[in-house]
């Protein structure tokens, strides 16, 4: 990407993508791709495949989705950063869009991936380990179709607040 802000696509393979300075928009597409924002606020969005991203400074927005692959968020800054996820993609949020979870029972953070399967939340973190799950069957125990989405591998201690629903 370099200097100025830039939208940066990947292919169908595994690409490394750099965003480089200012507010730049990086899309991995297919493959597991290798995304680092660097400098500016960034969004950026794994796509298919493992991807491993990284937003260097500033404030950043992870778009995360399920059923591509799992999402390793390697600096997650609670309170700046912002995972962006689409009702359209997590069907089973009812809450409103916007920032947060309006319904309460939606978001929960457990302390054990046992503990997540068997919470009736939406989106649950485990804290211990930073996995991100999605619950498919609403407010009912186990993940149905779905199951583990992204993981923060600095296990950043997130809020509700850290989310932003859109759709």
């Amino acid at each position: 990407g370099d200097r100025g802000s830039d939208s940066v696509f990947g292919q169908e393979d595994n690409d490394t993508i750099f965003g480089g300075r200012d507010n730049d928009f990086v899309d991995g597409g297919f493959g597991n791709d290798s995304l680092s924002g660097d400098l500016g606020s960034d969004t950026l969005i794994g796509g298919q495949g493992i991807d491993t991203i990284s937003g260097g400074g500033d404030i950043d927005v992870f778009e995360l989705a399920i059923g591509e692959g799992l999402d390793i968020i390697t600096d997650f800054v609670p309170e700046q950063d912002i995972i962006l996820l689409d009702k359209s993609t997590f069907t089973a949020i009812s809450s409103d869009s916007g920032t947060g979870f309006s319904v309460d029972a939606e978001f929960a953070i457990v302390t054990s991936d046992a503990s997540a399967e068997t919470s009736e939340a939406v989106i649950v973190y485990n804290s211990n380990n930073g996995k991100l799950f999605y619950n498919a069957n609403g407010t009912a125990a186990e993940f149905g179709s779905a199951g583990e989405f992204a993981n923060l591998t600095n296990t950043a201690s997130i809020s509700e607040d850290d989310f932003l629903l859109r759709g």
